[in-house]
């Protein structure tokens, strides 16, 4: 435990042999340190009162030879080295010596920062590979109070997850990039929530997974790389796309160069519900945070993702729009001027909130040639789905043999706000395509409305401050885990996040009232009974509706 390089204060006298018997406890203070000193046959040892794992006093636990056991979760440690033998976590031990009179002094061990932080990072990566999120969390308040870059302790998790991925990265990677953006809300040793609830994801997700090994890079990237990887992720040659990312890092591509790789293969169809464009996002973010050397880690293992992707354009629910956006010059449309005083004049947000499949791209185009752009486009897109948001029909959150809920709901505002990021950076048809993607999914995040009815709208809690204040809040919110499954608080995470960037943009606090109303509401989360009730349905032969 303590084999790393140590400063040892001075010895102080803390007891007298004659009051520790043999098999004895004792709980004494050096400073305001804490310690159990402890006397078995082999002499007088002194290691922290608190347990590792919960902080319960070690006094109260029970001493068998050289074994001493915590009482409250059974955790035990040698006392001459501090080695855990039940449990996670080693326990620090302290110098103890007794002077010829018998007076027992102590000296705390205070470990040097820059020796400890490698054992601190190898007992994080346990935690990660176990799911021991209590031993995560105190690592990662250890390696903060160390000036550990928070980066860096994310990275931990994304190292060992994303070869793990069994199709690619997940929700995980979504979630551990706002987790990160996060961390700037809190200080000190509060940054750890935000830090923790990061790793957490990944570390269930990818629980006991075996690596998924790489293909190597190709050996020449072709003359125009980015089609020729747009090129295999359309024909579903996974290793080709992973060996084409991989040589465009090799060679020094930085991520300027490869974004717009991503890009157009995201927008290339409505993937995976808006998912594709999200991850890409996620990831372009997370190395933004973590550095670009990290590239060849995150990169590929992103692509599976995207080439396995549901591609939702040739699902027939989608038809009706599809056979609009085919006859459309998207060219054109990115070509037009955007005109900074353009607003909605109500036409193009009835479009949305109405039902119409074939009415979207007409709608969109003339907001366009109109000047909108696709900024503007977005803008009624988020206010869209947010009013979806506020008149929801909860009692959906109660049937379970509808797949239709909160979180297909939420994808409307994170998918535009992913849609928003790729236009920023990459410009162009591409993202023309997917904001009129976008738009077709805040249209069709309203489907319960058509067969059912709208319910009262709610509007829910008001906030006080301004839209960033505001904002700030409900992320902190968000990131209290409110859920109980992975998926739900996941959701809610990159919701507030999307939420408070398009408040920001409008300087409307609707998004945030539509983001606090999911916080706020019951979610389904009852993933076995509604899988068993879908099965018994699809087994009987009664598909789901798919229009």
């Amino acid at each position: 435990m303590n084999a790393s390089p140590v400063a040892a204060d001075s010895a102080v006298a803390v007891a007298h042999l004659d009051d520790l018997p043999v098999g004895s406890m004792k709980m004494v203070r050096v400073d305001d340190h804490r310690l159990c000193l402890v006397r078995t046959l082999h002499g007088v040892f002194a290691l922290d009162h608190a347990c590792p794992h919960e902080g319960y006093g070690m006094t109260q636990g029970s001493l068998d030879g050289n074994l001493i056991t915590c009482a409250w979760h059974n955790w035990k440690f040698r006392v001459d080295d501090g080695e855990c033998v039940v449990g996670e976590e080693n326990i620090n031990t302290h110098q103890a010596t007794v002077d010829s009179d018998g007076t027992v002094k102590v000296s705390l061990r205070r470990p040097d920062i820059e020796a400890v932080r490698p054992r601190l990072l190898a007992s994080l990566r346990r935690g990660v590979e176990r799911d021991y999120i209590g031993q995560v969390s105190r690592d990662v308040v250890r390696l903060l109070q160390a000036d550990t870059n928070p980066g860096e302790l994310v990275w931990e998790a994304v190292n060992h997850g994303a070869p793990r991925a069994e199709f690619g990265w997940g929700h995980s990677i979504a979630s551990a990039t706002d987790c990160l953006a996060m961390v700037d809300l809190y200080e000190g040793d509060q940054r750890a929530l935000p830090i923790v609830q990061a790793i957490a994801g990944i570390a269930e997700t990818e629980r006991d997974r075996a690596v998924n090994p790489l293909p190597d890079p190709v050996a020449r990237l072709p003359q125009d790389p980015l089609q020729a990887f747009r090129a295999a992720v359309e024909s579903e040659q996974l290793e080709r796309a992973q060996a084409l990312v991989r040589a465009a890092i090799e060679a020094g591509y930085t991520a300027t160069d490869v974004q717009p790789w991503f890009t157009a293969v995201a927008s290339d169809h409505l993937l995976s519900y808006g998912h594709g464009a999200i991850y890409c996002q996620k990831a372009f973010e997370l190395l933004e945070m973590i550095g670009w050397h990290r590239a060849d880690t995150v990169l590929p293992y992103l692509v599976p993702t995207i080439v396995y992707g549901t591609r939702e354009d040739v699902l027939p629910y989608t038809r009706p729009f599809m056979r609009a956006l085919a006859g459309t010059d998207l060219d054109a449309l990115a070509a037009r001027p955007v005109d900074g005083t353009w607003s909605d004049d109500g036409s193009l947000l009835a479009t949305l909130l109405g039902n119409d499949r074939k009415a979207i791209v007409p709608a969109v185009a003339r907001s366009m040639e109109t000047g909108a752009g696709v900024d503007g486009v977005l803008d009624v897109v988020v206010r869209a789905v947010a009013e979806r948001m506020m008149r929801y029909d909860l009692s959906g959150e109660r049937e379970l043999l509808d797949d239709f809920g909160w979180l297909d709901i939420t994808h409307g505002l994170t998918y535009a706000s992913a849609a928003r990021w790729h236009h920023r950076m990459t410009p162009g048809p591409d993202t023309v395509r997917l904001a009129l993607f976008t738009a077709f999914l805040a249209q069709w995040t309203g489907r319960h409305e058509w067969h059912t009815r709208v319910a009262e709208r709610d509007d829910g809690r008001s906030f006080s401050g301004t839209v960033t204040e505001a904002g700030q809040a409900l992320q902190r919110e968000a990131l209290l885990d409110n859920a109980s499954a992975f998926i739900v608080y996941a959701h809610g995470i990159k919701t507030s996040r999307a939420a408070a960037k398009e408040a920001e943009r409008s300087g409307s606090m609707l998004p945030l009232q539509a983001a606090a109303r999911l916080l706020d509401s019951p979610r389904l989360e009852r993933f076995v009974a509604a899988n068993v009730a879908r099965s018994i349905e699809f087994l009987a032969g009664r598909a789901p509706r798919d229009d």
